[in-house]
Protein backbone atom coordinates (compact mmCIF):
# COMPACT_ATOMS: atom_id res chain seq x y z
CA UNK A 1 0.00 0.00 0.00
CA UNK A 2 2.85 2.30 1.00
CA UNK A 3 3.84 2.23 -2.92
CA UNK A 4 0.57 3.17 -3.88
CA UNK A 5 0.56 6.09 -2.00
CA UNK A 6 3.72 7.15 -2.75
CA UNK A 7 2.93 7.38 -6.42
CA UNK A 8 0.08 9.16 -5.41
CA UNK A 9 2.10 11.61 -3.61
CA UNK A 10 4.01 12.42 -6.52
CA UNK A 11 1.15 13.24 -8.57
CA UNK A 12 -0.53 16.00 -6.17
CA UNK A 13 3.17 17.15 -6.07
CA UNK A 14 3.62 17.30 -9.52
CA UNK A 15 -0.25 18.61 -9.86
CA UNK A 16 0.37 21.18 -7.30
CA UNK A 17 3.29 22.43 -9.27
CA UNK A 18 1.40 23.05 -12.38
CA UNK A 19 -1.36 24.41 -10.04
CA UNK A 20 0.92 27.31 -9.15
CA UNK A 21 2.14 27.91 -12.13
CA UNK A 22 -1.38 28.16 -13.94
CA UNK A 23 -2.67 29.92 -11.37
CA UNK A 24 -0.68 33.17 -11.82
CA UNK A 25 -0.77 33.57 -15.29
CA UNK A 26 -4.54 33.16 -15.10
CA UNK A 27 -4.83 35.75 -12.66
CA UNK A 28 -2.87 38.06 -15.00
CA UNK A 29 -4.98 37.30 -17.72
CA UNK A 30 -7.47 38.23 -15.68
CA UNK A 31 -6.11 41.53 -14.89
CA UNK A 32 -6.23 42.25 -18.76
CA UNK A 33 -9.95 40.45 -19.66
CA UNK A 34 -10.81 40.12 -23.10
CA UNK A 35 -8.88 37.60 -25.47
CA UNK A 36 -5.92 37.38 -22.97
CA UNK A 37 -7.29 34.30 -21.09
CA UNK A 38 -7.77 32.69 -24.10
CA UNK A 39 -4.17 33.05 -24.97
CA UNK A 40 -3.23 32.27 -21.76
CA UNK A 41 -5.57 28.92 -22.23
CA UNK A 42 -3.62 28.37 -25.35
CA UNK A 43 -0.68 28.17 -24.24
CA UNK A 44 -1.32 26.18 -20.82
CA UNK A 45 -2.40 23.18 -23.12
CA UNK A 46 1.13 21.73 -23.86
CA UNK A 47 1.77 22.24 -19.74
CA UNK A 48 -1.20 19.78 -19.00
CA UNK A 49 -0.20 17.51 -22.01
CA UNK A 50 3.07 17.22 -19.73
CA UNK A 51 1.25 16.90 -16.50
CA UNK A 52 -0.51 13.65 -18.24
CA UNK A 53 2.98 11.97 -19.49
CA UNK A 54 4.68 13.09 -16.22
CA UNK A 55 1.88 11.18 -14.28
CA UNK A 56 1.64 8.30 -16.51
CA UNK A 57 5.34 8.30 -15.96
CA UNK A 58 4.90 7.79 -12.64
CA UNK A 59 2.74 5.12 -13.24
CA UNK A 60 4.98 3.17 -15.75
CA UNK A 61 3.14 4.10 -18.85
CA UNK A 62 4.25 5.77 -21.70
CA UNK A 63 3.67 9.00 -23.48
CA UNK A 64 -0.11 9.34 -24.28
CA UNK A 65 -0.71 9.97 -27.86
CA UNK A 66 -3.19 12.27 -29.32
CA UNK A 67 -5.73 10.08 -30.53
CA UNK A 68 -5.83 8.17 -27.12
CA UNK A 69 -6.25 11.43 -25.82
CA UNK A 70 -9.22 12.49 -27.91
CA UNK A 71 -10.61 8.91 -27.18
CA UNK A 72 -10.29 9.71 -23.11
CA UNK A 73 -11.40 13.42 -23.52
CA UNK A 74 -14.86 12.90 -25.72
CA UNK A 75 -16.95 11.64 -23.61
CA UNK A 76 -15.73 14.14 -21.30
CA UNK A 77 -16.68 17.35 -23.21
CA UNK A 78 -19.44 18.81 -21.71
CA UNK A 79 -17.87 18.42 -18.28
CA UNK A 80 -14.71 20.58 -19.46
CA UNK A 81 -16.78 22.71 -21.80
CA UNK A 82 -18.79 24.05 -18.64
CA UNK A 83 -15.58 24.59 -16.53
CA UNK A 84 -14.00 26.70 -19.36
CA UNK A 85 -17.20 28.25 -20.28
CA UNK A 86 -17.79 30.07 -16.88
CA UNK A 87 -14.03 30.86 -17.22
CA UNK A 88 -14.73 32.22 -20.27
CA UNK A 89 -18.04 34.51 -19.48
CA UNK A 90 -16.53 35.94 -16.12
CA UNK A 91 -12.77 36.15 -16.76
CA UNK A 92 -13.04 38.19 -19.64
CA UNK A 93 -14.10 40.86 -17.84
CA UNK A 94 -11.40 43.05 -16.76
CA UNK A 95 -10.10 42.63 -13.37
CA UNK A 96 -13.41 41.15 -12.15
CA UNK A 97 -12.11 38.08 -13.67
CA UNK A 98 -8.55 37.83 -12.05
CA UNK A 99 -10.36 35.86 -8.97
CA UNK A 100 -12.58 33.72 -11.36
CA UNK A 101 -9.47 33.11 -13.71
CA UNK A 102 -7.50 32.01 -10.58
CA UNK A 103 -10.32 29.74 -9.12
CA UNK A 104 -10.91 28.54 -12.82
CA UNK A 105 -7.60 27.61 -13.14
CA UNK A 106 -7.06 26.26 -9.89
CA UNK A 107 -10.31 23.79 -10.12
CA UNK A 108 -9.28 22.45 -13.74
CA UNK A 109 -5.61 21.91 -12.87
CA UNK A 110 -6.38 19.94 -9.68
CA UNK A 111 -9.62 17.88 -11.52
CA UNK A 112 -6.96 17.07 -14.25
CA UNK A 113 -4.30 16.44 -12.12
CA UNK A 114 -6.15 13.60 -9.95
CA UNK A 115 -8.30 12.38 -12.81
CA UNK A 116 -4.77 11.73 -15.04
CA UNK A 117 -3.73 9.83 -11.91
CA UNK A 118 -6.79 7.94 -11.36
CA UNK A 119 -6.54 6.58 -15.08
CA UNK A 120 -2.75 6.16 -14.75
CA UNK A 121 -2.84 4.24 -11.51
CA UNK A 122 -5.60 1.91 -13.33
CA UNK A 123 -4.02 -1.67 -13.93
CA UNK A 124 -3.79 -3.37 -17.05
CA UNK A 125 -4.22 -2.34 -20.51
CA UNK A 126 -4.29 1.39 -20.60
CA UNK A 127 -6.95 1.37 -24.06
CA UNK A 128 -9.77 4.05 -23.56
CA UNK A 129 -12.57 2.83 -22.51
CA UNK A 130 -16.06 5.38 -22.72
CA UNK A 131 -17.64 4.25 -19.42
CA UNK A 132 -15.05 4.42 -16.86
CA UNK A 133 -13.23 7.19 -18.53
CA UNK A 134 -16.52 9.30 -18.40
CA UNK A 135 -17.43 7.91 -14.89
CA UNK A 136 -13.96 8.90 -12.86
CA UNK A 137 -14.31 12.36 -14.98
CA UNK A 138 -17.54 12.82 -12.92
CA UNK A 139 -15.94 11.56 -9.75
CA UNK A 140 -12.94 13.15 -9.91
CA UNK A 141 -14.78 16.60 -11.07
CA UNK A 142 -17.81 16.38 -7.78
CA UNK A 143 -14.46 15.63 -5.64
CA UNK A 144 -11.65 17.88 -7.00
CA UNK A 145 -12.06 20.88 -5.63
CA UNK A 146 -14.85 20.67 -2.84
CA UNK A 147 -17.50 22.85 -2.93
CA UNK A 148 -16.14 25.29 -0.68
CA UNK A 149 -12.59 25.37 -1.65
CA UNK A 150 -13.10 26.58 -5.36
CA UNK A 151 -12.80 30.15 -4.74
CA UNK A 152 -10.29 29.47 -1.66
CA UNK A 153 -7.21 29.54 -3.47
CA UNK A 154 -6.62 26.39 -1.19
CA UNK A 155 -4.67 23.37 -3.43
CA UNK A 156 -7.10 20.05 -2.05
CA UNK A 157 -6.34 18.23 0.67
CA UNK A 158 -2.95 16.43 0.21
CA UNK A 159 -4.33 12.76 2.02
CA UNK A 160 -7.63 13.40 0.50
CA UNK A 161 -6.06 13.34 -3.04
CA UNK A 162 -3.40 10.83 -2.11
CA UNK A 163 -6.51 8.21 -1.09
CA UNK A 164 -8.52 9.38 -4.39
CA UNK A 165 -5.57 8.37 -6.82
CA UNK A 166 -4.18 5.45 -4.76
CA UNK A 167 -7.53 3.85 -4.29
CA UNK A 168 -7.51 2.47 -8.06
CA UNK A 169 -3.82 1.56 -7.96
CA UNK A 170 -3.94 -1.77 -10.02
CA UNK A 171 -7.15 -2.57 -10.12
CA UNK A 172 -8.62 -3.74 -13.43
CA UNK A 173 -10.67 -1.35 -15.83
CA UNK A 174 -13.76 -3.33 -14.76
CA UNK A 175 -12.99 -3.21 -10.53
CA UNK A 176 -12.17 0.87 -11.19
CA UNK A 177 -14.93 1.58 -13.36
CA UNK A 178 -17.69 -0.30 -10.20
CA UNK A 179 -15.73 1.36 -7.67
CA UNK A 180 -16.26 4.96 -9.40
CA UNK A 181 -20.05 4.18 -10.49
CA UNK A 182 -20.51 2.79 -6.89
CA UNK A 183 -18.73 6.11 -5.38
CA UNK A 184 -21.23 8.63 -7.70
CA UNK A 185 -24.44 6.27 -6.59
CA UNK A 186 -23.12 7.34 -3.09
CA UNK A 187 -22.45 10.94 -4.19
CA UNK A 188 -25.76 11.39 -5.95
CA UNK A 189 -27.80 9.74 -3.26
CA UNK A 190 -28.74 6.86 -4.90
CA UNK A 191 -27.56 4.56 -2.12
CA UNK A 192 -26.34 5.39 1.15
CA UNK A 193 -23.53 3.36 1.69
CA UNK A 194 -20.77 1.66 -0.48
CA UNK A 195 -20.70 -2.04 -0.67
Amino acid sequence: MKEKEERAARVYERTSTLATGNVLAQGASGFFGGGANLVVDVIAIPFYIDLWNDVRSIYGRGHITAEAAKEYLKPNIPFLAQDLLWDKLVGSIPIVGIPFNIAFAKALTWRLGAWFGMLSAIGGDSTPNEKITASTMELTRRIFPSLGDTFSFKAPDRDVFVSFVASVDGLTHQEAQNRAEEALRVLRGEKDTPS
